[in-house]
């Protein structure tokens, strides 16, 4: 008797395995041994090793602080934005009541 389980992963096959040649952190050699230089631990693997449980938590808090990093940036910038509008403000202020020699 075929479950449900079984019909499903008939007609559409979950993508349980991702290897290392999909990863953004795999960096090819071009030897053309299938091997290539993981930049997360900085060795050398297979094309096609699956990717670790290690992998994908520091893939996924490395895509954390980059998303950390984009806002710290972003109100940085507003803060700046903020602070030259008052310098603008306030000397068009000063040059309005500065008297102007009369020539």
């Amino acid at each position: 008797m075929i479950t449900q389980t079984q019909i499903q992963t008939k007609i559409a096959p979950e993508k349980t395995s991702t290897t290392c040649a999909t990863c953004p952190k795999f960096k090819p050699t071009g030897e053309g041994r299938g091997r290539g230089l993981c930049l997360l631990s900085n060795t050398m693997v297979k094309e096609h090793h699956p990717l670790t449980q290690d992998c994908r938590l520091n893939l996924a808090s490395e895509a954390k602080a980059k998303e950390k990093t984009i806002d710290t940036v972003g109100k940085q910038i507003k803060e700046t934005r903020s602070v030259l509008e008052k310098i603008k403000r306030r000397s068009f202020v000063k040059s309005q009541l500065i008297p102007r020699p009369l020539f």
